[in-house]
């Protein structure tokens, strides 16, 4: 995990002061999921022109930067039926690759050391810990008493997550060491 600069603030080095040397080059861009259309909308920042569109799995949810910021997930958690996916999009072109076939990825984490991606099969109230390269699974979490289960943050010093229960109105804390 790297370092906590400021102990009172877990992100007080994010910003776009801060951004990691590894982004250089990269398009400035804004991707928005369409739920209704299966695809994503590439907007152009700087004139707020939607500029590309491209199809990506059925019912796509979030847009994730990986935790090496080499690529961009798209979640597709495919509700309500059995063919989930993540579309990995190359950042410094816009373009997706091919899906890479997952169970109910509705949003998706990456823990501190970067180790794992963690998948959030909200639907099966499910965590799934995978590969963050090739998505393979690595382990689940079940989480039955965490209705909507979804966004998450991290301890100061990285060693759990609390993710929210967003339909029973309470969290989960996970432990990651």
């Amino acid at each position: 995990m790297p370092r906590v600069v400021d102990p009172r603030n877990v992100y007080s080095e994010i910003g776009a002061a801060n951004l990691s040397p590894v982004v250089k080059g990269d398009l400035e861009r804004i991707y928005v999921p369409n739920l209704r259309t299966n695809d994503v909308s590439v907007i152009d920042p700087a004139t707020m022109k939607v500029v590309d569109r491209f199809k990506v799995g059925r019912s796509p949810q979030h847009v994730i930067p990986s935790w090496d910021l080499r690529t961009l997930w798209v979640a597709n958690n495919a509700e309500r039926y059995a063919d989930g996916s993540l579309t990995p999009v190359d950042p410094r072109t816009g373009k997706p690759g091919a899906n890479v076939i997952v169970d109910d990825p509705y949003n998706m984490y990456f823990t501190p050391d970067g180790r794992s991606a963690i998948v959030v099969a909200e639907a099966r109230r499910r965590l799934d810990f995978r590969d963050p390269h090739t998505m393979a699974m690595q382990y689940a979490i079940d989480v039955p008493q965490c209705g909507g289960i979804n966004h998450a943050d991290f301890s100061m010093d990285g060693r759990y997550a609390l993710f929210t229960c967003e339909f029973d109105g309470s969290l989960a804390k996970i432990d990651l060491v």
